[in-house]
């Protein structure tokens, strides 16, 4: 399971897209390690490992992995969607049930605006290939096609137009989930009506994908908590100035001349306070990282090619 995000200021985060290097997940396998470990497919990075920051394909990652095979290893993840950090523990193991250590496929690459490779599912319609494969009409966000992150609807519709009666492996997050799952659609001109899947999609930014649920809960916390620490300071002091108010005006007579008012105790009390620091907002917490890879033929894990093509006839069938 993640240990939780950071609590950087937003903008903060904004430099490591399209300039760090990392890990980024694809293939999660069920009941894996990585899935324990919470990883998302397409949009997490692996930085960090244990102290150690992966920004270069030197082997590290894949050596780590083999020399702790059933101990813990402390991972650092970025993710673009939400464009924090947190920290997770990943434990390698040959006994899960599946292929490999991890139970992950990665691919060490530059990590990638999200915006640039979404596509957000319209319409649906009925007997296309898009409604068996169970895409969810406007709660979809297509992110990747098999190992690739296309640029857009056209490259995206260059894949697709390429691998026609192939099944496809699509990465889809889901705003009602708010995760990312894994679907196999077979792209089909024959379907009856239009297009090759059956469905509309939108990009640019009235289609990005929605905020995290809870970081937007986090947001409205910190930027009402002080708020509500104001106001009560303000009726603290408002009620001290009453009493002191009271005191000082008291009617005409009610003192005899030569005495005088006392508080109980004979000592002026205290106005109401509060702590100090109380109004500071609240500090926030810095996150960072960096990234790496490993060999191919390591039995660990399972690492893409860098290569992407860029024209629909180098598309490579997508599996």
């Amino acid at each position: 399971m993640g240990l939780g995000y950071s609590t950087e200021s937003d903008g903060t985060m904004d430099d490591i897209v399209g300039k760090e290097y990392g890990f980024r997940v694809h293939r999660v396998e069920p009941n894996s390690p990585g899935q324990k470990a919470g990883l998302q497919s397409i949009l997490d990075y692996i930085v960090v490992v244990n102290g150690v920051r992966l920004d270069t394909d030197d082997g590290v990652f894949i050596k780590m992995i083999q020399e702790n095979k059933g101990k813990e290893l402390r991972l650092v993840v970025f993710n673009t969607h939400t464009l924090r950090t947190r920290e997770t523990i990943l434990t390698p193991s040959d006994t899960w049930g599946g292929t490999g250590l991890l139970g992950i496929t990665i691919r060490f690459d530059v990590t990638q605006a999200v915006e640039k490779h979404t596509l957000h599912v319209l319409n649906v319609y009925p007997q296309s290939p898009a409604s068996a494969a169970g895409l969810d009409a406007y709660n979809d966000y297509i992110l990747g096609v098999g190992d690739l992150l296309f640029n857009g609807p056209d490259e995206f519709g260059e894949i697709v137009q390429c691998n026609c009666n192939r099944p496809v492996r699509l990465y889809v997050f889901n705003a009602r989930s708010e995760d990312v799952r894994e679907i196999m659609i077979t792209p089909d001109r024959s379907w009856g009506g239009d297009g090759c899947l059956g469905c509309g999609v939108g990009s640019g930014y009235l289609h990005s994908l929605p905020r995290r649920r809870d970081l937007i809960s986090t947001r409205r916390e910190e930027r009402v908590a002080p708020t509500e620490r104001t106001e009560a300071g303000a009726q603290a002091e408002a009620q001290a100035g009453a009493q002191a108010g009271a005191l000082t005006e008291a009617p005409t007579g009610a003192l005899d001349e030569g005495e005088t008012l006392q508080l109980s105790g004979g000592d002026a009390a205290p106005l109401a306070g509060v702590p100090e620091g109380a109004f500071d907002p609240p500090a926030d917490a810095a996150g960072g990282g960096g990234v790496g890879e490993h060999p191919a033929d390591a039995p660990a894990i399972v690492i893409m090619s860098n290569a992407e093509p860029t024209k629909a006839q180098e598309v490579p069938p997508v599996a």
